[in-house]
């Protein structure tokens, strides 16, 4: 095999099966969703040659070395290695058997592989802030720590995801669009990402880039000024519920249904604390979700953009100013 390698140097029922659905398997398939963006797209660039090279070869080694060149994965030892890497028509690329080891953000030994990456579309003079992009990435494991135990806390017999992502931003109007974002795991299921961003100084944050690094409060000042124009974040259930209920039945020794039926109605008995609508509805469609199953999607349908910077201000607002926000924000959270 041909390899090219880059290197470095206890509850209730009830409060189990809640936690576990509510925070849980999203949690966990953010945190997945995370460390792939970060270390197979959006990890930093070097602008380096435009273009990066007219071959496969070369296509790939410009898509990581920005990791590759970054403080954090050299001085993690990390290592990036594939089979092989082809043009797509159209100037992207293909990579096969894609492997990335080194370390998450606590620390915890990583490794990321691949069985296929395709990188459609992405500015090859800036990968590590591509202002546009569409990338696949089949037969994806990741491995440390934590997904261990989640995995045997749900009685997943493999942790194998898909994912498809596409962005754009438009100089014009400067306005980010996060146009698809889906991250499967094919046992438990799919966790969706929409969202619309105003007024994002995208040019300014890459003039800020000085050897592939970017400074942190430069670039959460400079986002200060964008605006939410509009999201959804859904979770598509594709057996994670069922997974979840059968472990917990067999440690147990209640039936599957029972699970379930103890987990709605601790639900049922948390909702009646909740001092805010929002979070009274959110636990109105997490019932129906974990009841049913289907989806469940939190969704943001602003009449006008919100500053992001209110999101950080409200904190300290308290239930009103929250439930002001949600208002603004147009939020709401459904079962389908």
């Amino acid at each position: 095999m041909r390899r090219h390698i880059l290197l470095k140097p206890p509850n209730t029922d009830e409060q189990t099966m809640t936690s576990l659905s509510r925070a849980g398997i999203v949690g966990v398939l953010a945190a997945v969703a995370a460390a792939v963006i970060y270390l197979a797209v959006f990890s930093g660039g070097s602008r380096g040659p435009a273009g990066g090279g007219a071959n496969g070869q070369a296509r790939a080694e410009k898509l990581f070395s920005g990791l590759i060149n970054s403080e954090r994965f050299s001085a993690s030892g990390g290592s990036v290695g594939w089979e092989s890497a082809e043009l797509l028509d159209g100037g992207g690329v293909l990579i096969r058997k894609l492997r990335i080891e080194g370390t998450d953000w606590d620390g915890r030994p990583t490794t990321l592989a691949a069985d296929e990456m395709r990188v459609r579309r992405i500015d090859w003079d800036n990968v590590g802030m591509s202002p546009y992009g569409d990338v696949e990435i089949r037969g994806l494991t990741a491995a440390n720590g934590r997904i261990a135990a989640f995995a045997a806390a749900t009685g997943t017999t493999e942790f194998i995801a898909d994912l498809k992502a596409r962005w754009d931003w438009k100089p014009d109007t400067r306005m980010a669009e996060l146009e698809t974002f889906d991250l499967t795991v094919r046992e438990l299921g799919t966790l969706s990402l929409l969202a619309q961003l105003h007024d994002v100084d995208l040019a300014a944050l890459q003039e800020m880039q000085t050897g592939g690094e970017i400074d942190p409060a430069l670039a959460l000042g400079l986002m200060a000024g964008a605006k939410i124009g509009g999201f959804e974040i859904a979770f598509a259930d594709h057996g994670a519920i069922d997974k979840l209920a059968a472990k917990r039945a067999e440690q147990t020794g209640l039936t599957e249904k029972q699970v379930i039926d103890r987990a709605v109605a601790g639900l049922a008995a948390q909702k009646a604390h909740q001092p805010l609508d929002i979070v009274r509805q959110a636990f109105d469609a997490l019932i129906a979700f974990v009841g049913n199953r289907g989806t469940i999607a939190l969704k943001a349908a602003p009449k006008r953009p919100v500053p992001l910077l209110r999101l950080a201000l409200t904190g300290r607002a308290g239930p009103a100013g929250i439930d002001r926000l949600a208002r603004d924000l147009g939020l709401s959270v459904e079962a389908r």
